[in-house]
């Protein structure tokens, strides 16, 4: 990995796949103002101008259990990014969600008197409200009027921003069936993956063949690294003959091109996160449903405060859509019987007005273009120096 040179540079840390797409504009922004771009992003933060300090393969990690296995790596990680953020060179920090790493950095941040602005910041509305009061002076840049609220209540500076996919394109629902096709989202963080597809693989062949009339399943990969260790969990599962092929696939790079292949399904089974938003805007029917590992389950149910977990439901301020939170030790037949039914419910709903609802939802606010500029004019000076 490149390290940062003589010239001024913005870090930016963005630790997952949907912070990846957050962050593309913001990292472009920053080239092509002449500033350097350092830190950690993915794909799409890479091809807009970001040099990489760390391996970004080991980011993409949720739940405490997963963390913990991984907390050597991580560790080694968090300091590449530490040494960078107290380099004079830095000049400012953009966060992007991934609370995990940029919580420490934002507090190393203050301490260094280094600007910052938090893309996404921790969910506050959710658990965990006492991390308000450390992004107090900072400024936050939220996506819902709710998360506007939630942080303005605990005196944060909390600016409604606009989604990325506000701007997705339109796409006519396909007729009920047409398609025969269930898709499979497990997430993009591996271990939290391999669980969902364990725990839901079952419950998408079952739709495939009785709502989908028994063709296919398709695993959607975020990406390419992740194709292999997909494979091998579904080859190990042993599953009895099926009518149903089973796929994997890399999801597409572009927003245009994820709805496309999203809305040529009859149905999918989807990790909470940025692709509910997506799959909802492709207008094909869904349940979001995930596995977590025991520890986040346990603390979970002491810790959490929200009703639901799931993007489309949060924004629209009603279960739309249903979830599935599979407890660690539940027997797997009970999953498969209940997320079937959840899954014969999501084909005959309405979407019409759910779509209209989140579109609704995503279009307010400034756009990431403005916000960055706006961010990097304050140190046009500092940059000279």
């Amino acid at each position: 990995m490149d390290a940062p040179g003589g010239k001024p540079f913005v870090l930016f840390c963005a630790g997952e796949d949907s912070g990846d797409i957050l962050g593309e504009s913001f990292v472009r922004e920053a080239v092509e103002a002449d500033w350097g771009a350092f830190g950690a992003g993915g794909r799409r933060m890479e091809s807009a101008g970001l040099n990489p300090l760390v391996n970004f393969e080991h980011l993409p990690v949720s739940g405490f259990g997963d963390v913990l296995a991984s907390c050597g790596t991580l560790r080694k990680d968090f300091e590449v990014l530490r040494s960078a953020l107290c380099s004079p060179q830095c000049l400012a920090f953009v966060a992007i969600d991934y609370p995990g790493f940029n919580m420490k950095l934002v507090r190393l941040a203050k301490r260094l008197g280094k600007p910052m602005l938090y893309v996404a910041p921790p969910q506050i509305w959710a658990w965990k409200p006492g991390r308000a009061k450390q992004l107090r002076g900072i400024p936050l840049a939220v996506f819902f009027d709710f998360e506007v609220d939630a942080y303005r209540k605990h005196g944060c500076e909390a600016r409604l921003m606009r989604h990325p996919l506000a701007l997705a394109p339109q796409l006519a629902r396909q007729p009920a069936n047409s398609a025969g096709e269930v898709l499979l989202l497990p997430g993009s963080r591996l271990a939290q993956a391999r669980r969902n597809i364990r725990t839901f693989l079952k419950p998408a062949l079952d739709s495939a063949y009785h709502i989908g009339g028994g063709k296919s399943v398709t695993i959607l990969a975020a990406r390419e690294s992740l194709c292999r260790p997909f494979t091998e969990i579904v080859d190990n599962l042993a599953l009895k003959k099926t009518p149903c092929e089973v796929k994997i696939e890399v999801i597409p790079a572009s927003t245009e091109e994820r709805l496309e292949r999203y809305s040529r399904a009859s149905l999918a089974l989807v990790c909470p996160g940025t692709a509910t938003l997506e799959v909802a805007l492709a207008a094909t029917p869904m349940v979001i449903c995930t596995k977590p590992d025991l520890l986040t389950y346990a603390l979970g149910k002491i810790l959490v405060r929200s009703k639901n977990f799931g993007l489309p439901n949060l924004i629209a301020g009603e279960p739309f859509y249903e979830e599935f939170i599979a407890p660690p030790f539940a027997n797997s037949n009970d999953v498969a019987k209940r997320v079937l039914d959840a899954c014969q419910k999501a084909v005959l709903q309405p979407l019409d007005v759910v779509i209209r609802t989140i579109r609704s939802k995503l279009s307010g606010g400034i756009a990431a273009r403005e916000l960055m500029l706006e961010f990097l004019g304050q140190f046009v000076e500092g940059k000279s120096h």
